[in-house]
């Protein structure tokens, strides 16, 4: 083969290969941002850190491109059993099978069973049945909804999800911050607190996981107002509030560490990290 045809195929190869995508970059928060920093974790997932002295908050953000392979998915205790495990134990048993990019806690848990309040759903398996409360899905072809379920003759409704974990209230809904977040519980529930959110970008096809620390001197947590101002300002179309408090834990897949699963936030709790009901894991899947 003569060299311009050796140059041709190598220069088509390079032209072939599939863009790297990243998630894009910050826009406009509601409040004066001090610093930020990205570290990309994988093809389409982008992993940052914000921080303003307003709050002062310390705030991790996951942006994942669904459409990279790139997938959500709900984590439990692997036994089959409902009982509290940390967040970094239910994606490490993950990441026996699967390459685990990251994750954030999931929803509200009994404290005493550790057993979901909401729907949980692994792998289209219902662990737990939905009540009148949101919940955050995924359907067959990985596209996420935010929104409610019912249990009908044992069927769910609208839709079977492939997974899904619950959590409480909507905070955005349409671009637009929903009212119940003046109202949603007691006063204590939303005011400031450690926070863990999620939400959907408004094309559907990005879903952007936040912590926000708090409880600390240096981190005040946010009320729900002020979080999903936040993710009206990530980018999110849809919001969820998911379990908050010394729950919130965001783990991500440290590119500087082989990949090696690591606590991205400061969990409020002395002990650190708390033991929780379920999770939400993003791993590298492709059709």
């Amino acid at each position: 083969m003569s060299r311009r045809l050796i140059a041709a195929s190598i220069l088509l190869a390079v032209c072939a290969r599939p863009p790297v995508h990243t998630a894009p970059s910050v826009g406009a928060m509601p409040f004066p941002v001090d610093s930020t920093r990205a570290q990309l974790i994988a093809d389409g997932v982008t992993h940052r850190v914000i921080s303003s002295s307003r709050g002062p908050w310390r705030i991790n953000v996951l942006s994942i491109d669904l459409d990279r392979c790139n997938a959500a998915e709900a984590a439990a205790s692997a036994d089959g059993t409902l009982r509290r495990l940390k967040t970094t134990a239910m994606l490490a048993a993950l990441a026996q099978h699967e390459k685990v990019l990251g994750g954030v806690n999931g929803d509200f848990f009994n404290l005493k069973t550790g057993s979901p309040t909401n729907l949980l759903v692994v792998d289209g398996s219902m662990r737990t049945p939905p009540i009148r409360q949101p919940v955050l899905a995924f359907d067959s072809t990985g596209a996420a909804h935010i929104g409610f379920f019912a249990l009908d003759d044992n069927a769910l409704r609208p839709f079977r999800p492939l997974q899904a974990v619950g959590g409480r209230p909507v905070l955005v809904r349409d671009s637009a911050i929903v009212a119940e977040v003046d109202t949603f519980g007691q006063a204590s529930f939303r005011a400031r607190n450690p926070r863990t959110a999620a939400g959907i970008s408004r094309d559907g096809r990005r879903l952007i996981l936040a912590v926000i620390d708090g409880r600390e001197y240096q981190n005040a947590g946010m009320t729900l107002r002020e979080t999903a101002e936040l993710m009206l300002a990530l980018g999110a179309r849809d919001a969820i509030n998911l379990d908050g408090g010394g729950s919130t834990t965001m783990v991500v897949a440290d590119p500087d560490s082989a990949g090696a699963l690591r606590i991205a936030n400061h969990p409020s709790d002395k002990g650190g990290e708390r033991t929780v009901g379920d999770a939400l894991a993003i791993v590298r899947r492709c059709p």
